[in-house]
């Protein structure tokens, strides 16, 4: 396995323990022990007003997972996990044969010494810590040059990431340029949450975050569709989380339980790629 550090701040210092932080909070929600007192309080008092969120959590994993399947068996040898989170089993490793090119990215320096200290030491992956956000200076680096192969389509996930950025324009950019970087037939997962099903728990949610200093902006249909672009939808098109993968048990809770969209999309042939 091939660790790289884009980052030096912020480290694991005590600051770093002493206030909640969305990784974990989300790695709670899923069961994880790797999570602190501000965490805790953080996602007990986000349960409060929205009962639902530990389990939107769990549905939008079981969407990740399966994800990572689909787009396996959709014939694509190489993929790339933007904003992986956590370890929580199975990851990509665990899905896919044991050659094939996995890249983990990740800003927050726990996350990433737990990828590297956890995942099977496997020569074909490759940890990233570093900021996606400038997504343009992200995808030209050296790592990523050296991990991703342009000539032969990636699949990309993005799993509850982009409902972190609040800032409309950046989150836009970013898109655009993630999807001109990739190559004819490379597969577009996101998921994102949302306020259509259940606004006003969902503005509840996002002032109770804010109290822990953790800002979240969920986007309506309208705005997360817009960040795949001309990408051809594939299965149900953007629907409730737990409802794309129609033989999940997921596909059976009603979409208040997702609290969020997801897609996959693919990026056709006669589009090609223009970095």
């Amino acid at each position: 396995m091939t660790y790289v550090e884009l980052l030096t701040e912020p480290r694991l210092d005590d600051a770093y323990y002493q206030s909640a932080n969305a990784s974990r909070v989300y790695g709670w929600y899923l069961g994880d022990s790797q999570n602190y007192p501000p965490d805790r309080e953080a996602a007990r008092a986000s349960l409060a007003v929205a009962p639902w969120v530990q389990q939107a959590a769990r549905i939008n994993r079981a969407f990740q997972r399966n994800s990572y399947t689909w787009a396996r068996d959709m014939g694509v040898r190489q993929f790339l996990d933007l904003g992986c989170g956590w370890p929580h089993h199975p990851v990509l490793y665990d899905v896919l044969e044991r050659e094939l090119p996995v890249v983990y990215v990740d800003h927050d320096p726990g996350v990433a010494a737990h990828l590297a200290a956890e995942l099977d030491q496997g020569d074909a992956t490759t940890v990233i810590r570093a900021d996606i956000m400038p997504m343009g200076s992200f995808l030209s680096s050296a790592p990523m040059l050296g991990a991703i192969d342009l000539d032969n389509p990636v699949a990309v996930f993005l799993g509850d990431v982009l409902s972190w950025w609040p800032d409309d324009t950046v989150a836009q950019q970013a898109m655009n340029e993630l999807r001109a970087w990739m190559p004819a037939g490379s597969i577009l997962a996101i998921t994102h949450l949302t306020g259509d099903f259940t606004p006003e728990a969902v503005a509840a949610l996002v002032d109770t975050y804010a109290e822990y200093g953790l800002t979240v902006r969920p986007r309506s249909r309208q705005e997360i569709e817009s960040l795949f672009g001309d990408f051809v939808h594939q299965g149900p098109g953007l629907c409730a989380t737990g409802q794309w993968h129609q033989a999940s048990p997921e596909a059976r809770r009603p979409r208040e339980h997702s609290a969020a969209f997801a897609a996959i999309a693919v990026k056709s042939p006669a589009q090609g790629r223009d970095a």
